[in-house]
């Protein structure tokens, strides 16, 4: 954002100071004219005839009717001397005119002694055509001290006009210059420099408002020449102009355009300066080098010589120069710029460009290694720009019609986004110094596109919406910080989708944070809701805190590790947090978790699904009913859901186990196994029992029976338990009591056989103890 300060310094040019110098210096010209008049007026009275235009060519005597050597002629005025020609030689010749050799021409003023000179080597004065001429070093001093050489001039007594094609200089106190011919209009009061002209202007020309000398540095202590191909000083209208290809420098500044006007007030002083046609600006400044260019640029003054305004018109392009950051501008129709009077200084005070304008900054040169080093670019239909009061620093930007912001990194790595912004209107606030952005705020609407340089598989472009939306940069680096987009925002990348009532991305850890109105989390697996979410774009992980509520579309989708046997029915999970890693599958869930579908359910502390080995866990005060058992009850056959509670619990869809550790309690229909650790196996295509082995204290209840060992085989085919202890021990309400290594209850048969590993007849103890049964 440097180019605007620029122009203010390009303009140091100095224009507004040095073009009412140039403009008094150009208006003493028209004096040469009155100077001449003066002496035609001497000759006419001197000759006593009437002056009448011929319309034939002119064509001049050569007979010599009188010559005189030495002459010399003074007129006085009001008892003053008024007019003081002298020259070696006077010849007259018969048709009237006069040839003058070593001419000395002076006219004195009402008051004073300095008067306006003009010395030639010879001076032709034709009455009868109305010409004046001298020729031959000619020089002319005035006495407001402007000094005019040439070689010939020629002075049109009908028309009041002077003129020369040959070369010309002239100088006046600080300001000098020369062409290739000139014109003086005394009639229209106005003076044309013919082609090549130069002016210079010396730096001892810039003063305050008390007429102080300012001690100037750097390159405004150097001259300010002005060249072009014409120049017209036009006194009536009080305008300067500079054309044919204008072109002011200063050192290595540069001011130039096809035209450069100047217009005056009454006072001299300059009130607008126009420069039309491939207008350009440029500066040099140590540290604040720029150029601007614009088909046509206005400057205007205010009373005190200092610049208020700065118009630019089409094809505006600006951009800073072998700065660490540099900055540009295009694109923009208008650039309208205004500025702050503090002392005799203009400084910048709002810039505005209308058109679809883009200003660019470039990322630090001096962080070009950087990896976070980025650039921007600020596209818009308006562009307005605000300085703080030092008229250095940016304070405020702001983008009005379908605005874009821009953000790339410098260095296009993997792990590095484009990062684009869109919306009806950015506003963005900048550091103290530097002209730095700090944020930029977008409002009516906004998206924001983070595209991998790299896209892969699992990294592809990040898109936010939101209703409101600001982007924080880093001071450094310039490249993005944060993103926070607030009211209906929303997020994607690839198939992951999140909305929330506010979204915040943070750049240093690739997170998007949900908050406010039931954030919620999808991809084509599942959907997860909580309070607060937090999702890691860089480990795919999300973090989900308060009231969490995920859905698998199905059991399918969980790739089988849901212990759920409707495979196209959704699985539900509640818990208080969540975290889900997208890429490897493993889902835990802690607080309360619990997972159902239908009327199937897990319940525990914790619940972790691992979606690639098709497993779950859960952990702490466990509780399920995953599957059903059949069960016989006298001759009938029925299916009864089998309920478990346990300390930890794990599931193994390949190897079709439920395993369950630690205070272990299953209950199926009226029957009962409480132990250390079990595992259940189900059948292979439906949630059915097919076997459970139960170790550790283990305990079997029946009805009329319970049982007891370290070891216990349910078999749900022929529904029965094979119990191992040392010994194992059945108690029977009808039959008593047996004790044995190893013993079989028939459940059908209502029957406990005593058994060995080794065979019915292996000499392990036995012991059996029967009720009594009294007759009646």
């Amino acid at each position: 954002m440097e180019v605007v300060t620029r122009k203010k310094r390009i303009t140091a040019v100095d224009l507004r100071t040095r073009v009412p110098v140039i403009a008094r210096a150009l208006a003493l010209f028209l004096l040469v004219t009155g100077t001449i008049f003066v002496a035609v007026s001497y000759y006419k009275m001197r000759n006593h005839q009437p002056f009448r235009l011929r319309g034939e060519a002119p064509a001049l005597s050569k007979e010599i009717t009188g010559i005189i050597n030495g002459y010399e002629q003074r007129i006085t005025k009001d008892n003053r001397l008024y007019l003081w020609l002298r020259a070696t030689r006077d010849v007259t010749y018969a048709d009237g005119h006069h040839e003058l050799e070593q001419v000395n021409l002076q006219v004195f003023p009402p008051t004073g002694d300095k008067p306006d000179q003009i010395v030639a080597d010879r001076s032709l004065y034709d009455q009868k055509n109305g010409l004046l001429q001298f020729m031959g070093n000619v020089q002319i001093e005035t006495r407001e001290a402007l000094k005019v050489k040439t070689d010939a001039l020629i002075y049109h007594q009908d028309t009041e006009v002077a003129e020369t094609s040959s070369a010309i200089t002239f100088e006046r106190d600080n300001v000098s210059g020369k062409s290739t011919g000139a014109l003086v209009d005394d009639k229209n009061k106005r003076l044309e420099l013919r082609s090549d002209v130069e002016v210079t202007v010396a730096p001892e020309a810039l003063k305050d408002a008390n007429n102080k000398a300012t001690p100037l540095k750097g390159s405004r202590a150097k001259p300010v020449t002005i060249h072009s191909a014409k120049a017209i000083f036009e006194q009536a209208s009080m305008k300067l102009t500079f054309s044919g290809g204008a072109t002011a420098e200063q050192d290595q500044d540069i001011m130039s355009g096809d035209t450069l006007t100047a217009l005056l007030n009454d006072k001299k002083r300059v009130q607008k300066v126009e420069m039309r046609g491939n207008s350009y600006l440029r500066s040099m400044d140590e540290g604040h080098a720029a150029e601007a260019h614009a088909i046509d640029i206005d400057l205007y003054m205010d009373s005190d010589q200092r610049l208020q305004r700065a118009y630019g018109s089409r094809d505006i392009r600006a951009q800073t120069l072998n700065g660490d950051s540099d900055a540009q501008i295009s694109g923009a129709n208008v650039l309208d710029i205004n500025f702050q009077a503090q002392g005799d200084r203009s400084l910048l005070k709002e810039m505005r460009s209308e058109g679809r304008s883009i200003a660019n900054l470039s990322a630090p040169k001096s962080r070009a290694n950087d990896p976070r080093a980025a650039s921007k670019r600020l596209t818009a239909d308006s562009i307005k720009l605000t300085w703080r009061l030092t008229g250095k620093d940016l304070e405020k930007a702001e983008a009005t019609g379908n605005a874009e912001l821009y953000i790339e990194p410098a260095q296009q790595s993997a792990k590095n986004d484009r990062k684009t912004l869109t919306a009806p209107r950015f506003d963005c606030d900048f550091f103290e110094s530097g002209n730095i952005a700090r944020n930029c705020t977008a409002t009516g609407g906004a998206k924001a596109v983070l595209e991998p340089f790299q896209p892969t598989d699992k990294r592809g472009p990040r898109t936010m919406t939101s209703q409101k939306m600001a982007a924080v940069f880093v001071r450094d680096t310039q490249d993005v910080e944060k993103i926070d987009a607030n009211g209906d925002a929303k997020f994607n990348e690839l198939d992951r989708n999140g909305v929330a009532a506010n979204v915040s991305y943070v750049a240093a850890d690739e997170t998007v944070r949900l908050r406010g109105g039931d954030p919620t989390v999808w991809d084509a697996r599942a959907r997860t809701k909580a309070v607060e979410i937090d999702s890691n774009n860089s480990t795919h992980i999300s973090f989900c805190r308060g009231k969490v509520q995920t859905t698998y579309y199905s059991q399918e989708q969980t790739n089988g590790a849901a212990p759920f046997h409707k495979i196209k029915s959704p699985v539900y999970i509640l818990a208080d947090r969540a975290e889900i890693n997208h890429d490897t599958g493993v889902a835990t869930y802690t607080g309360g978790g619990k997972m159902w579908q239908d009327d199937n359910f897990v319940r525990g502390d914790s619940i972790t699904l691992f979606r690639e080995e098709k497993r779950m866990d859960a952990r702490g005060h466990v509780q399920s009913a995953l599957y059903q058992a059949k069960q016989r009850t006298g001759t009938s056959t029925s299916v009864v859901p089998v309920f478990a509670t346990a300390d930890f619990m794990r599931y193994s869809d390949p190897e079709r186990v439920v395993h369950y550790e630690t205070n272990v309690d299953i209950k199926q229909g009226t029957d009962r196994i409480i132990c250390g650790v079990a595992d259940v196996y189900l059948q292979k295509d439906v949630n059915e029992l097919d076997h459970t082995i139960a170790q550790r204290d283990v305990i079997l209840i029946q009805p009329g029976k319970r049982g007891t060992g370290d070891w216990c085989q349910y078999t749900a085919a022929d529904d029965v338990a094979v119990l191992k202890g040392n010994p194992a021990h059945v108690e029977d309400a009808e039959q008593g009591t047996t004790d044995g290594n190893r013993l079989t209850i028939y459940r059908k048969e209502n029957r406990v056989v005593v058994d060995d590993t080794r065979g019915s007849q292996s000499p392990g103890r036995v012991r059996s103890t029967h009720p009594v049964k009294k007759n009646p």
